[in-house]
């Protein structure tokens, strides 16, 4: 799978990177709180690369995207 930068790197403006799906996207057996996929899109937002939110696809169950903005 293409890590969440990579996809990043390849797609055009308004593009949308669908970068988790389930019911949540932090992690429950490591230290840090984000998935690694998150916590990269986290840092795209962060830098204005991007414009996240979710979209539910069932019950129980997300889509997390990101809109490239650049």
């Amino acid at each position: 799978m293409t890590s969440f930068d990579d996809q990043l790197a390849l797609c055009d403006k308004g593009d949308e990177i669908v970068y988790h799906r389930g019911f949540h996207c932090m992690s429950l057996f490591s230290d840090t709180k984000r998935n690694p996929e998150a916590q990269a899109a986290w840092n795209a937002y962060v830098r204005g690369d991007v414009l996240l939110y979710q979209r539910r696809i069932g019950p129980d169950a997300l889509e997390y995207c990101a809109k490239a903005l650049r």
